[in-house]
C-alpha cells in the first residue's frame, strides 16, 4: 500500500526553488547529464547548455499537453497563473485538442520540433524508453535528487512507485500520478437496494452460491414490482467490467488496461508469473458464468450492448447487480440519499476459494510528464513540478486557487467545497481553472484533503471502498519491458488475446466448459504461452530485484 505521504513533512516550494537557485556550473552538469547505457551525447548535450538561471529571474518555455472540450484555454487557467507568480516560469502553450493530441505528440517526436516540457503527456512505456535512449527527453533522477525534494521523499517512502517508473536502462524519464485515493483504487459493483427489500434480501451476498441466490430471486419475484417478467439480475457494460469481481471469487484476478486496450491475463502468485485463462480457477469462473447466462441471470446481451443501452436499462429499473463507479450513475436515482440505499457487493468467495481477494488498480498511472531537450532550464523545471507533489500544489492543480477555485466551508477546515462561477456548473468552473479534470496529470492525491470535500456521495464512495483495500492486489506490477521483449510480445499477444476472448464468450454463451476445457488449453499451449510468460517474468524477476 501506498504510504501516508501526504501527512508526512513534505519540503516546500521555496526549498525547490532554493535549490535550483543556488546550484553550481557543476551540479547543473551533473543534474541532467546522467545518459542511457551506451552514452547519448543528446541528453547530455541538453545539461551541458542548461542555463543556470536564479528563481527571481523569469524565463519562458513552451508546454504541450491535451485538451479536454470542457476546458478553457490552458493559459488562461488560474493553475497555471499562480504556477507563474510562485516560479517565474511562463509557459507558451501547444493543446491540441485530445482527440488529436497522440498524432500531434508523434509528429512532434518525429520532426525533432519538440516543446520543453509535456504534460499530461500521455507516454507510453514503449515512449519513455525509445524517446529516453534516443536523448528526446531527458532523464530526470538526478534532477529529482537535487532539485525535487517532494517527489524524492515520495519515491524513497514508496519503493514500489520509484521501481514502476524505472526503466531497463535505470533512468527515470518520466514522471508519475500517484494516488491513495480509495474510490479511485477499487472499481465496484452495487446492488439494487429496493430490489433486494422486495424480495426479502436483508443482507448482501457474501459467496458466489449466495450470489446465484439472490440473482435467481429478483429474476422469480418480479424484483422491481412492474408485473413483466423484464428483470436482469446482473449486468454489466460488457463482459470486461464483470470479470473481475467474479473471477476473483474463484482466486484469480483480472484487469482490462485501458491504454493499451488489451486484457492482462498474468498475474503473479508467489514471485511466478501465472497465465490466468489457463487455470482452474478461470475454469471454475466460466462455468459459474455460463450457469447464469443459461438461466438468464446474465444479461443476454453483455457480449453485444453499448454502454447507452447497458445504462438505458438501468434508468428503466432492470438491473439488479452491476459494476459502475456509482449507483447514480446507472439507477434513476434523484437524490444523495438514495444512492446510500444500495449496498455494495463485497469480496465473495466460493467452493473453490475460499480466501476473498480483489483487484487493486495501480495507484500510479505513467508518463504524465517529461523534459525535453530543448529545455535550457530542467532544474527550474523540475522544481516547478515538484510542488504538485505537495498537498497545496495538488490542490491547486485539481480544483484552482482558494476562494475562487474552492473553499473551505468552516474555520476549523473540516469540509471543503469546489465553487461554480460566472453561471457554468461546478465541473465546468473546475476545468476552467485547473488541469486535473478529464486528464491524468503528474501529482500526487493524498487522503488528507479529498476526503474533506463537502460531498456526502463522494465520502461514501470512499468509505465503501476502504474495506477492500486489506484485502485487494495488483495481478502484475508496473514494468518496463526491453525492445525486443515487447516486439515479441506484439507477436504472441495478437491471437492469444483473440482467442482467449472468443474462447471466454463461446464457454459463457454455449460451449460445454468441461468439455472443451482441454482442448481450449492445448491450443494456447501451442500458441507459445511458455514464451510469453518467460518474458513477463524475466521483467518481474527485473523489477522485484530492483531498489
Amino acid at each position: 500500500m501506498l504510504k501516508r505521504t501526504s501527512r508526512m513533512m513534505l519540503l516546500g516550494m521555496t526549498a525547490a526553488l532554493a535549490a535550483s537557485g543556488c546550484s553550481s556550473n557543476s551540479d547543473s552538469q551533473n543534474s541532467s547529464s546522467a545518459s542511457p547505457s551506451g552514452g547519448n551525447p543528446s541528453a547530455a548535450s541538453s545539461a551541458s547548455a542548461s542555463t543556470q538561471s536564479d528563481a527571481s529571474t523569469p524565463i519562458e518555455l513552451t508546454m504541450m499537453g491535451p485538451k479536454q472540450s470542457i476546458q478553457g484555454p490552458w493559459e488562461d487557467m488560474d493553475f497555471f497563473k499562480e504556477m507563474e507568480k510562485r516560479t517565474n516560469i511562463h509557459f507558451k502553450f501547444d493543446t491540441p485538442p485530445i482527440t488529436s493530441y497522440q498524432e500531434k505528440k508523434n509528429l512532434a517526436f518525429a520532426s525533432g520540433d519538440l516543446p520543453d516540457v509535456l504534460f499530461a503527456a500521455q507516454l507510453t512505456p514503449s515512449e519513455e524508453v525509445n524517446y529516453g535512449k534516443q536523448g528526446l527527453i531527458v532523464p530526470l533522477e538526478d534532477l529529482i535528487e537535487r532539485h525535487a525534494p517532494n517527489i524524492k521523499k515520495l519515491l524513497d517512502d514508496n519503493p514500489a512507485v520509484r521501481k514502476s517508473i524505472t526503466t531497463t536502462d535505470g533512468h527515470i524519464y518520466a514522471l508519475p500520478q500517484v494516488t491513495e485515493l480509495a474510490h479511485n483504487l477499487i472499481n465496484k459493483t452495487w446492488i439494487n437496494g429496493a430490489w433486494m427489500k422486495n424480495v426479502g434480501a436483508d443482507q448482501a451476498p457474501k459467496t458466489t452460491e449466495e450470489l446465484y441466490a439472490l440473482l435467481k430471486a429478483f429474476k422469480e419475484k418480479d424484483a422491481n414490482q412492474n408485473g413483466k417478467n423484464d428483470e436482469i439480475p446482473l449486468s454489466g457494460i460488457n463482459i470486461d467490467s464483470i470479470r473481475p469481481f467474479i473471477l476473483s471469487a474463484f482466486g484469480y484476478l483480472s484487469n482490462y488496461s485501458v491504454l493499451s486496450n488489451q486484457l492482462d491475463v498474468v498475474q503473479v502468485i508467489d514471485d511466478k508469473v501465472v497465465y490466468v485463462p489457463t487455470t482452474e480457477g478461470y475454469k471454475q469462473y466460466l462455468i459459474y458464468m455460463n450457469k447464469l447466462y443459461k438461466e438468464q441471470l446474465l444479461d443476454n446481451e453483455i457480449f453485444s450492448q453499448t454502454s447507452e443501452q447497458f445504462t438505458a436499462k438501468g434508468k428503466e429499473n432492470r438491473i439488479g447487480v452491476f459494476p459502475s463507479a456509482a449507483p447514480f450513475l446507472v439507477l434513476d436515482i434523484k437524490t444523495d440519499e438514495e444512492n446510500f440505499q444500495n449496498p455494495v457487493l463485497p469480496a465473495l468467495t466460493s467452493a473453490f476459494n475460499a480466501t476473498p481477494t480483489y483487484l487493486l488498480n495501480n495507484g500510479t498511472s505513467r508518463g504524465t510528464f517529461a523534459i525535453t531537450k530543448k529545455d535550457k532550464y530542467p532544474e527550474r523545471t523540475i522544481a516547478w513540478i515538484d510542488y504538485l507533489y505537495t498537498q497545496e500544489g495538488g490542490i491547486l492543480a485539481n480544483s484552482g486557487v482558494e476562494g475562487k477555485g474552492w473553499k473551505w466551508v468552516d474555520a476549523e477546515k473540516t469540509k471543503w467545497e469546489r465553487l461554480a462561477v460566472d453561471g457554468k456548473n461546478i465541473e465546468e468552473s473546475r476545468a476552467m481553472n485547473a488541469p486535473d479534470p478529464g486528464l491524468v496529470i503528474p501529482t500526487f492525491k493524498g487522503k488528507d484533503f479529498h476526503y474533506k470535500i463537502n460531498n456526502p456521495v463522494t465520502q461514501w464512495l470512499h468509505k465503501t471502498s476502504e474495506p477492500f483495500l486489506a484485502i485487494a492486489k495488483t495481478p502484475y506490477p508496473l514494468v518496463y519491458f526491453s525492445d525486443d521483449e515487447q516486439k515479441r510480445m506484439n507477436v504472441l499477444t495478437t491471437d492469444l488475446t483473440t482467442y482467449v476472448s472468443q474462447s471466454e464468450a463461446k464457454f459463457i454463451l454455449s460451449k460445454d466448459v468441461e468439455a472443451g476445457w482441454d482442448e481450449y488449453v492445448k491450443t494456447i499451449e501451442n500458441m507459445n504461452v511458455n514464451e510469453l510468460l518467460s518474458i513477463y517474468q524475466a521483467a518481474y524477476d527485473r523489477w522485484n530485484q530492483s531498489k
